[in-house]
């Protein structure tokens, strides 16, 4: 198994955005089987913004291999979260289709823009906060945990930040997202302008 040259960048930086903190989360390569999925979820997957790095991760190998992808989006999401991405994404990673953004995960890491080709900075980095208008964790008697409501930029959109619900059920090791339909909706176009074309991510 290669090595994935995990980075995860701790510090804490305060965004221009709003008044809330921002954390960063970064990684070297995307991986290519579920057992390195599997080991980057080992280092990540205890916090929240390493969750939604590692929900990113999963949709970007759904978009390369489905039956991989399915497995890694089933370790990285709530039984009842995980139909409703499948689902998306089939969609918006169609091939030969105006409407599909096979960028999408690219549009989340930083440097990335329509105006450049959606091609982001190395190592590849999500900025990620608490959602401001709901600060509380809030107790899930369904899903037996208390969710947390996150928020990861993007300038793929005109809102940048894009709304993911993670929750830690009780027993679990792990985060997991419990809803994200912010983050699998249809980007902007790579400008027709770019100063690039779109190159898939490594």
């Amino acid at each position: 198994m290669k090595k994935l040259g995990l980075l995860i960048i701790l510090a804490l930086s305060l965004s221009i955005h709003a008044t809330a903190q921002t954390t960063e989360c970064s990684i070297n390569s995307i991986p290519t089987t579920l057992a390195e999925f599997q080991a980057l979820q080992s280092e990540l997957g205890t916090t929240p913004e390493g969750c939604i790095m590692l929900q990113l991760v999963a949709m970007e190998m759904y978009r390369r291999d489905r039956a991989v992808g399915q497995e890694c989006l089933k370790l990285n999401n709530t039984t009842t979260n995980l139909t409703y991405v499948t689902n998306r994404l089939k969609e918006i990673f169609r091939e030969n289709d105006s409407y599909a953004r096979p960028y999408l995960v690219s549009s989340f890491f930083k440097g990335a823009k329509p105006s450049n080709g959606y091609n982001p900075q190395k190592p590849y980095t999500i900025q990620v906060r608490r959602n401001p208008a709901h600060p509380e964790d809030e107790r899930s008697q369904m899903l037996k945990g208390y969710v947390k409501y996150m928020q990861v930029y993007s300038d793929g959109y005109d809102t940048p930040w894009r709304g993911v619900e993670v929750v830690l059920q009780k027993g679990d090791t792990y985060y997991r997202v419990s809803n994200c339909p912010s983050i699998y909706t249809q980007c902007k176009e790579v400008d027709f302008d770019a100063t690039d074309d779109w190159h898939e991510l490594k």
